[in-house]
């Protein structure tokens, strides 16, 4: 059965699956956009006596965190059901849900350590968001993702760093999901002339405190290993054919 959640005690239920880095991006969305504000949708599958999987669905994308014990056909069929532009979970969920995956990687985690480096800003202005919005290349318009990472800064569920020089921000890297002691990397960039100098090093070894996991690119393997990451998992995505 897959239930609604609908209020803050429903809610606490979804703690339980703060194990991996999907449960993370779902428990640290709960926190930033509760079920009450009804801008994202969160769903607690029960099967038999065990909560066996979460959902989350924000403007078409879809975050699932499973057990082994999920039922998955019923997965399957509310998906398809509910609609979506893509989906992001573990690699073995592809295979269970019977769907096919458009891209996959390694799941990294770094145990929690202490803050290795302090020379770096935070944005502060819209103009800093911007100038960051840019240097990730992201697709799609300003407005919508700004309100969004503005949000869960503000709401102590992300966390951005930047570097400049020369009057510009050329490097930066964010915690995208926080949830408790736990938290997901994300967003890291460095502007391609400045390459080479450890900036972005600099930046990811800033975040202290946290057990942190990243959803890395295999070209990107080698060098998240080399500043302390291990695999732990294999994601997947799963987009709407």
């Amino acid at each position: 059965m897959l239930k609604l959640i609908e209020n803050k005690e429903e809610a606490e239920l979804l703690e339980e699956f703060c194990e991996d880095s999907f449960g993370i991006n779902i428990l640290s969305m709960l926190k930033a956009y509760p079920p009450e504000m009804d801008i994202c949708r969160y769903w607690l599958q029960i099967t038999g006596d065990y909560m066996t999987a979460a959902v989350c669905s924000y403007e078409g994308e879809v975050v699932i965190s499973t057990t082994l014990k999920a039922d998955f056909e019923e997965l399957r069929e509310f998906l398809d059901a509910l609609g979506y532009s893509n989906i992001l979970c573990q690699a073995r969920d592809v295979v269970s849900l019977e769907m096919f995956a458009c891209g996959c990687g390694q799941v990294l985690r770094k145990e929690k350590a202490d803050s290795q480096n302090d020379a770096y800003e935070k944005p502060e202005t819209a103009a800093d968001y911007e100038e960051v919005y840019k240097l990730l290349d992201i697709k799609g318009e300003f407005d919508p993702w700004f309100t969004d990472i503005c949000r869960r800064i503000n709401c102590g569920t992300a966390d951005m760093r930047i570097i400049r020089k020369d009057g510009k921000i050329v490097s930066t890297a964010s915690l995208l999901h926080i949830a408790g002691d736990k938290a997901v990397l994300g967003a890291v960039a460095t502007d391609k002339e400045y390459r080479g100098q450890g900036l972005a090093t600099s930046l990811v070894n800033s975040f202290g405190g946290y057990t942190i996991y990243l959803r890395c690119l295999p070209a990107l393997n080698a060098f998240y290993e080399r500043v302390g990451y291990k695999c732990v998992d294999v994601w997947a995505e799963i987009k709407n054919r």
